[in-house]
């Protein structure tokens, strides 16, 4: 059982964070000296164009990359101490990940997309499960599509859908509306204000400064570092929708 004082510690803190990549000949750096701490259950928005290490510094986060130096410590664990077979495990248990494109199986129905991460992680009642999170992203007669039948933005609600499988504590969101029209990117911000208001920690991607508004904390990136770190009055997706603007 976690110590109650845990619930106290940042979710997630990095210390001079770097990551290097090689180019043929050439290193290229994409994160310097990151530092940065994010509390249980704050929505984090990271604004930045394209190239400035934001989507870098999620696969970090999620343990799908590793830094060159510095700490990346997420719900207590030291992510640079641990093997690729011990994140993996644990990326299942505690991140859900939610791709601009995706990501989906394209052998697989959405119910079975829904399912997999569940299998994976040998969770039990899993078809149950999976229908409950399709109806809840409002998709349940879509169960059995595959991927190639269903539009973009279906295709992101089962994406949310396989994300929240495991209740993960911390939800990743990589540019979930830059492949989506503007009525379906509503929609799937929608989803994921009512994830972040049921507990989950939230950090979306993405470089749309009209989606960076409805967080509650902007960070912005620029050239593999943090140049803000403000937290702002945050915009009800709800209520905008209600007003039709």
């Amino acid at each position: 059982m976690p110590d109650p004082d845990e619930q106290h510690d940042p979710i997630i803190s990095l210390v001079d964070v770097r990551k290097a990549y090689q180019a043929g000949r050439r290193q290229v750096q994409a994160l310097g000296g990151i530092d940065l701490s994010i509390e249980r259950g704050e929505w984090v928005a990271i604004l930045g164009p394209s190239g400035c290490g934001k989507s870098t510094l999620l696969n970090l986060l999620s343990g799908i990359d590793r830094a060159s130096s510095g700490e990346v410590n997420v719900l207590g664990r030291d992510l640079t101490a641990m093997s690729e077979e011990r994140i993996a495990r644990w990326r299942g248990r505690s991140i859900g990940i939610v791709f601009q494109f995706f990501q989906l199986m394209p052998t697989l129905t959405a119910l079975e997309n829904v399912m997999l991460p569940m299998q994976i992680n040998a969770r039990g009642s899993r078809g149950s499960r999976a229908h409950a999170l399709l109806e809840r992203v409002g998709i349940a007669d879509l169960g059995g599509n595959f991927p190639n039948e269903l539009s973009g933005g279906e295709q992101q609600r089962v994406a949310i859908a396989r994300a929240l499988a495991n209740d993960p504590p911390i939800l990743l969101a990589d540019e979930p509306t830059g492949n989506l029209d503007s009525a379906s990117g509503q929609l799937v911000l929608r989803l994921l204000e009512e994830t972040w208001r049921e507990g989950t920690t939230l950090i979306l991607v993405t470089h749309d400064v009209n989606v960076a508004t409805y967080a509650s904390r902007v960070i912005t990136m620029r050239d593999g570092a943090i140049v803000e770190d403000a937290r702002s009055e945050r915009r009800s997706i709800n209520a905008i929708a209600a007003n039709g603007s």
